[in-house]
């Protein structure tokens, strides 16, 4: 005979909480990052704190990893910074893995997806929200380093008119479904470009990549040969204060591969930027270089590079990083300190909390 077995609500209550919070897919526990260098292992990415340019201010920062799965990642910063008010302070951000090392005349798409919001922001933040992309004529090379011949960011938000480096070469430019102002200048040994939003905050930006590198290569001269060395997101606080939410970011990068193509004449391509289970045919020779080989566990690991205090310290009492291959989200201190650097002609010109760099 069977026996029914009636649990206490109360139980049951319990026991749908605790379901609910653990994690699923893959998902990374949270991990906050609180040393100035510190990193963690997100999934197909790394996250860093990065606090390369605090000792120019003072203030503090904290970097969450919230999750990590597949090839997305969630994470969150929360700051606030004073001070030198044309200086970069830091650039919490994460690092594609495996999305490098190849060159750019064989990009066949980078397809990325990135969602975000500020939880809260000062009236008088200054800060950008940006992809910062790398490339060198070595294959392989640190960010802002001698191996690097190309910034290439891609503004999603420009608060309190920070603007970027260099001059406009281009204005109401449309690539990758949105329209931006571009702009170029040089930064210690490499030049940066800068496609800044004409539209305001892009908070939902579905987009490809590789029409920004198609743009660059057919109309301001960036040679096809050059090496993707690194993908960046995340943001440049200069001053204020804000919460800044990253609810999904995404980033596939897929190539002509070199090695001759095999007899079949198709094969399937496992794209990490698609959710869908059946993947497209695609050549043989196309190979998708965004699918993570390892999913971060709750376990995630922590690389504490320097522990100590967020809080802005003097420049003697930070230990300079060079950055490594290994850790690309980690700007070395040999660079330049600022982003925006004054100009070797002209003013500064402040207009209430816009402040621009005007060259005469």
């Amino acid at each position: 005979m069977l026996m029914r077995v009636q649990y206490p609500l109360e139980l049951i209550a319990v026991l749908v909480l605790f379901l609910e919070g653990l994690p699923i897919g893959g998902a990374s526990a949270q991990t906050t990052l609180q040393g100035p260098n510190d990193c963690t292992a997100a999934g197909a990415y790394t996250l860093c704190q990065n606090l390369w340019g605090a000792d120019t201010g003072t203030g503090s920062q904290t970097t969450t990893l919230n999750s990590a799965g597949g090839s997305s990642v969630s994470w969150s910063t929360s700051y606030t910074w004073a001070g030198s008010p044309n200086n970069v302070k830091s650039y919490p951000n994460v690092y594609h893995n495996t999305a490098k090392g190849m060159q750019l005349q064989n990009i066949v798409s980078a397809p990325t997806s990135w969602q975000w919001y500020y939880q809260s922001a000062s009236s008088d933040l200054a800060a950008d929200v940006s992809y910062d992309i790398w490339t060198g004529v070595p294959q392989s090379g640190d960010p802002a380093s001698s191996a690097s011949s190309y910034e290439i960011m891609i503004w999603l938000s420009d608060r309190g008119g920070v603007g970027g480096i260099g001059n406009v070469v281009a204005q109401n430019i449309q690539v990758g479904g949105h329209t931006w102002n571009l702009k170029q200048g040089p930064n210690s040994n490499w030049d940066v470009f800068s496609f800044i939003t004409a539209e305001g905050d892009i908070t939902n930006f579905n987009s490809d990549l590789n029409d920004f590198f198609q743009y660059l290569i057919d109309s301001q001269g960036v040679a096809k040969t050059q090496y993707l060395q690194a993908i960046q997101t995340g943001t440049e606080p200069f001053t204020g204060t804000a919460d800044l939410v990253i609810s999904n970011f995404s980033v596939d990068v897929s190539t002509v591969d070199d090695s001759p193509t095999s007899s079949s004449s198709s094969s399937t391509l496992s794209s990490s930027h698609s959710s869908s289970t059946s993947a497209s045919a695609q050549p043989s020779n196309v190979s998708s270089h965004g699918t993570p080989s390892t999913i971060a566990t709750s376990s995630a690991s922590t690389t504490s590079l320097n522990t100590a205090t967020t809080s802005a310290a003097p420049a003697s009492q930070q230990t300079s990083e060079a950055g490594s291959v290994s850790n690309p989200g980690v700007r070395g201190k040999s660079g330049p300190q600022c982003r925006l650097q004054l100009p070797t002609s002209g003013t500064v010109t402040r207009r209430g909390l816009f402040r621009r760099l005007f060259r005469k």
